[in-house]
């Protein structure tokens, strides 16, 4: 008779059993202790939602002066609202869109104040329009309740039309060119730039105390310059004075010099230059 090996088929199922309810009781423990966390978690959260100490009790403005903090403070819309709640974009952009304001921030600041921090537009130089001088700032911005700059140019537009309006912006090739004109002054020391006129028709031009430089727009403003250089060297020259020049053309600039002193040189568009 061939000897029979004890079988181990009854203490392995034993084992097997004994592991399943430790599994078994090892997922429910977890799965309990989750639920325990997330509802500790989300009572948690409804505290802090509620809490007042969330709710925006402050808001603190920075860069103010011609705008009012207070004012400020209240377009934001934002006092007395929940920190997480709290749209601070919508109420950056309320605050950009007024005139005298050139760009704002608007962030949070933990745990109950906003913060707001604006760069106000300033005054830069004069615009007359419709017997008004408004406030414009260096890009163009017609500036509403600011106060007129003691120094920078005067730029008198000669036309009715575009109708000047607070906020809005008056033509902007004609401020950089004014800037760069009112930068490096008139060519000679005499004649002295008094004032510049802007049309919609004819663009800039530019008030001496003899006459008028017409320059149009910025396009080659260093060959417009160079030769309202030599046209005020060759009238001091002939010791007449540079009554008008329109350098809208090139090559063959529209002239006056000298009427009733010496000879007077008129052209039309696309005449000769030269000076006899």
């Amino acid at each position: 008779m061939s000897e029979q090996r004890p079988t181990t088929s009854e203490p392995i199922t034993s084992a097997t059993a004994d592991g399943g309810a430790k599994l078994r009781l090892s997922k429910s423990f977890i799965v309990v202790s989750l639920a325990v966390l997330l509802l500790t978690g989300f009572g948690a959260m409804v505290v802090v939602f509620n809490s007042p100490y969330l709710d925006v009790q402050q808001i603190e403005v920075e860069g103010a002066d011609a705008v009012k903090s207070v004012a400020l403070a209240q377009l934001t819309g934002l006092k007395g609202q929940h920190m997480l709640l709290a749209d601070v974009d919508a109420a950056e952009r309320r605050i950009a869109a007024l005139t005298m304001v050139k760009s704002a921030t608007v962030s949070k600041d933990w745990p109950n104040t906003i913060r707001v921090v604006i760069i106000e537009r300033e005054p830069w130089g004069r615009w007359r329009a419709n017997g008004a001088v408004w406030s414009i700032d260096a890009e163009g911005v017609v500036l509403e309740g600011a106060a007129l700059p003691d120094e920078g140019p005067l730029v008198t537009q000669t036309s009715a039309l575009p109708a000047i309006r607070a906020g809005e912006r008056v033509d902007t090739t004609a401020v950089e060119l004014v800037a760069a004109l009112h930068e490096r002054g008139a060519p000679l020391s005499l004649p002295s730039v008094v004032a510049y006129e802007w049309t919609l028709s004819e663009g800039l031009a530019v008030v001496t105390d003899h006459g008028r430089v017409v320059f149009g727009d910025g396009e080659g403003l260093e060959f417009k310059y160079a030769v309202w250089d030599q046209l005020e060297r060759e009238a001091q020259a002939r010791g007449e004075p540079l009554l008008f020049a329109d350098l809208r053309f090139g090559l063959r600039p529209r002239v006056e010099i000298g009427l009733g002193v010496g000879r007077a040189i008129r052209g039309q568009p696309g005449a000769s230059a030269a000076l006899e």
